[in-house]
């Protein structure tokens, strides 16, 4: 895929080895059709954005180990990354990817526009929690994740407790946050800070003097090298897993409520591996999957299996921006943003 970096994650021995640790039974020949047309096409291209690379790589080895027979390639990197790289190979007439997978949902809006989504229905859609089941009605997108956008800190400091505290003045110079031009958790923050407390909160964000990186992990990476002490937009789920490895770094529910944002994944009408595609998008909804993501400290996307820790969405305060008007009010906050922050 030349400059697309190949990742040969398992051999068989190792396959082995994750399916025995989450109690996956390898599938057998005739199991599925849509896994015989995949392990036909015999390869799998992902272009995703939505997990940290320890989950997507966990997640990848879970499916090697219940799908043997397809080769997987991953381009992992910041969303906006992910779909600039789609887009120009759609202007080229050459698409590799086979599964998308971005935190914003307007890519996705964009490609619906130039009939360059395949519709699918997974065949798990019962067990994906009731609000998230239907993203688009014509089944050209579905629900890849599910995030929360904390604040995160250095264990060494006591850090605010609220949106608002954040941008109180008493952590001037101390702060690390992504870009809503390439982020799309970033960018779904950003629309929710406008709507919560307007462009004021932009201003006095400007005023803390805050790293800006690319991708919302960047605060966890920028915390752990000690060149900040808290993180602005920061992933929930990628912060207490490093903590759980033992880097000394913390997460806040802020009082003034976390974001949620989806991770929305879907097919390109022209993927290579289309099967393949569908193939790994489902496994998302399976038991094994959930088994990755709880253990990695993701929200399930199955109804029926609880959070790390039983934490479940109505048990914090939470804020989802509202689909009808998104588009402009993400393009508008990018402007604001690169106005007044940056």
């Amino acid at each position: 895929m030349q400059s697309m970096t190949r990742r040969s994650l398992l051999s068989v021995g190792a396959a082995a080895g994750v399916g025995a640790a989450l109690g996956i039974r390898p599938a057998l020949a005739g199991d599925s059709a849509l896994y015989e047309a995949a392990k036909a096409e015999g390869e799998l291209n992902l272009y995703w954005g939505s997990y940290e690379q320890k989950t997507i790589d966990e997640l990848i080895a879970a499916f090697t180990a219940r799908y043997p027979g397809i080769g997987v390639n991953l381009l992992r990197q910041a969303s906006q990354t992910v779909y600039t790289r789609l887009r120009l190979e759609m202007d080229n007439d050459a698409v590799q990817c086979d599964s998308l997978g971005t935190t914003n949902v307007l890519h996705y809006n964009e490609l619906k526009s130039l009939d360059a989504l395949r519709p699918y229905k997974p065949a798990a859609a019962e067990m994906i929690p009731e609000a998230f089941r239907t993203l688009d009605p014509d089944g050209l997108f579905h629900v890849g994740a599910i995030s929360l956008i904390c604040i995160n800190r250095s264990a060494s400091v006591e850090g605010p407790k609220s949106w608002a505290e954040m941008v109180g003045g008493g952590f001037a110079g101390e702060i690390s946050c992504g870009s809503p031009a390439h982020s799309g958790d970033v960018a779904h923050w950003t629309v929710a800070m406008l709507a919560k407390f307007g462009e004021d909160f932009l201003r006095d964000f400007a005023a803390q003097k805050p790293k800006i990186g690319q991708s919302s992990v960047d605060s966890v990476t920028d915390i752990l090298a000690g060149e900040r002490t808290v993180g602005a937009s920061a992933p929930y789920s990628y912060t207490l897993t490093q903590k759980a490895a033992g880097n000394p770094i913390d997460v806040t529910m802020p009082s003034d409520d976390a974001i949620l944002n989806l991770g929305i994944t879907g097919i390109p009408a022209k993927a290579p591996h289309p099967n393949a595609g569908q193939l790994f998008n489902e496994f998302l909804y399976s038991p094994e999957a959930s088994q990755v993501l709880v253990a990695n400290n993701w929200p399930s996307l199955r109804s029926d299996v609880p959070w790390a820790g039983g934490l479940s969405l109505d048990q914090i305060g939470w804020y989802r921006n509202p689909a009808e008007g998104l588009t402009e009010a993400m393009a508008e906050a990018i402007e604001k943003w690169k106005d007044i922050v940056a």
